[in-house]
């Protein structure tokens, strides 16, 4: 019976030691604060991509091949006009595709040959970007993808708006740190939230489509196409000119964001 008393006891000891050791760890817990706060910034951009494919269609595929080859050549010998570095003018992209017919009258051959060359260019000069694509249509270009002006300098843009949001982030932490009658501490923990700044990367998207004429009835199929040159027509006022270009070249501005969740440490006054 002795012995039975004793173990009830001790383990009566573990028992309050266990919960004396709970209470000081809840009396030892740090009080914290966590606030988000998000920065956006304006930029203007410094350079345009331009993504241009030439598209070519026969019934031959050499022909089509051939198409494209002349296309693509003629296109390529405008660059050189407006001062574009080699390493600026890249073919991105080679898409062969054979056509075999509407759904409910496919043929088991090919009927016509798709032949698709896309390219990217990159522009410095804003300036250039109307009589460069005039130029280039007029050399048979006929799909202008996208026009997409960027921040080159990205990384530089993007560290300031971090700062910034990381300077809001202290300043609601210790605004509502002093609306409670207590002390902002240390930063204990920060989180970035995801960088999606796809316009930094580019701005807009103007897409422009240049359809071509199509034969009617069964030849619509085989024929070549036909391009169908949409240009711009020159204002013959010089004034209108000027000012037309100005427009042209006007890319607007590029927001850049950051945003930033971080845990501060709190202290009595």
């Amino acid at each position: 019976q002795g012995t039975f008393t004793r173990g009830i006891e001790m383990r009566g000891f573990i028992t309050v030691l266990l919960l004396s050791g709970c209470s000081m760890a809840g009396a030892a817990e740090q009080p914290t604060i966590e606030v988000s706060a998000m920065s956006e910034i304006q930029v203007v951009p410094d350079e345009v991509i331009l993504y241009l494919a030439a598209h070519t269609r026969d019934k031959h595929l050499s022909i089509a091949k051939r198409d494209n080859d002349e296309v693509t050549t003629a296109v390529m010998e405008v660059f050189p006009r407006y001062q574009i570095p080699d390493e600026d003018i890249k073919i991105t992209d080679l898409d062969l595709t054979p056509d075999y017919g509407q759904f409910n009258s496919r043929s088991e051959t090919p009927i016509a040959y798709d032949f698709v060359r896309s390219m990217r260019i990159r522009l410095t000069n804003f300036d250039h970007i109307e009589p460069l694509l005039s130029d280039v249509i007029q050399a048979g270009l006929n799909d202008v993808k996208r026009i997409h002006f960027r921040v080159s300098n990205q990384r530089k843009y993007q560290f300031e708006a971090r700062k910034l949001a990381m300077t809001y982030a202290r300043e609601k932490a210790v605004h509502l740190t002093e609306l409670t009658n207590m002390k902002l501490g240390s930063p204990l923990r920060i989180e970035e939230g995801i960088e999606s700044n796809w316009d930094a990367g580019g701005f807009g998207g103007a897409m422009v489509r240049i359809e071509p004429d199509r034969p009617q009835g069964d030849q619509q199929q085989i024929q070549p196409e036909k391009t169908k040159l949409m240009l711009v027509a020159l204002q013959k006022d010089k004034t209108k000119d000027e000012k037309s270009a100005r427009i042209l070249a006007a890319p607007g501005q590029i927001t850049i964001s950051a945003q930033v969740t971080v845990k501060f440490a709190m202290s009595p006054e």
